[in-house]
């Protein structure tokens, strides 16, 4: 491997703000998670009458590590793609929006909307209300578009200096 052309720090300092961001995220996927143990704990107590999944997966602190890091990695994933990422900062701005409302904003159909919302949902970016027809951002939600949109500012304005 060549030696890298950009400077590099030596080490960098994560800013305190970081620190509020990940466990942002992590509740959110935490709870997300929480509940698919739930279901699933559930399916198998129905299939099998026996209930060993959830004291399996509970018990092997790997397989949990690994199964957190995955659906971690999946919503960043998520929150940071182009097709989903429209919808959170519509979301952060408001904090909420109807669905039709986010259908307008977003220039998305209602299906394809409902699809995307759900996803985010189920990344624990998002929460919908099917009672009120609303779709709101969670903890998570709102962190990321907030690192997204300081990381932007940094870079524009870097960009601008060294013009």
């Amino acid at each position: 491997m060549g030696e890298s052309i950009l400077p590099l720090p030596e080490r960098v300092d994560p800013p305190p703000e970081e620190a509020f961001i990940a466990r942002a995220i992590g509740l959110d996927v935490a709870g997300v998670l929480r509940y698919q143990i739930a279901v699933l704990d559930r399916e198998d107590r129905l299939e099998s009458g026996t209930g060993v999944w959830r004291t399996s997966f509970m018990s092997d602190r790997a397989t949990r590590t690994d199964a957190v890091r995955e659906s971690v990695l999946r919503t960043l994933q998520m929150a940071l793609n182009g097709s989903y990422f429209p919808l959170l900062q519509a979301l952060a701005r408001e904090g909420h929006l109807r669905t039709g409302d986010l259908a307008e904003r977003s220039g998305l159909g209602r299906l394809t909307l409902q699809e995307r919302v759900a996803d985010l949902v189920s990344a624990g970016l998002a929460t919908k209300v099917p009672e009120a027809d609303q779709v709101a951002i969670t903890g998570a939600g709102a962190a990321v578009v907030d690192l997204v949109n300081k990381a932007v500012g940094v870079a524009a304005s870097d960009v601008g200096e060294a013009t």
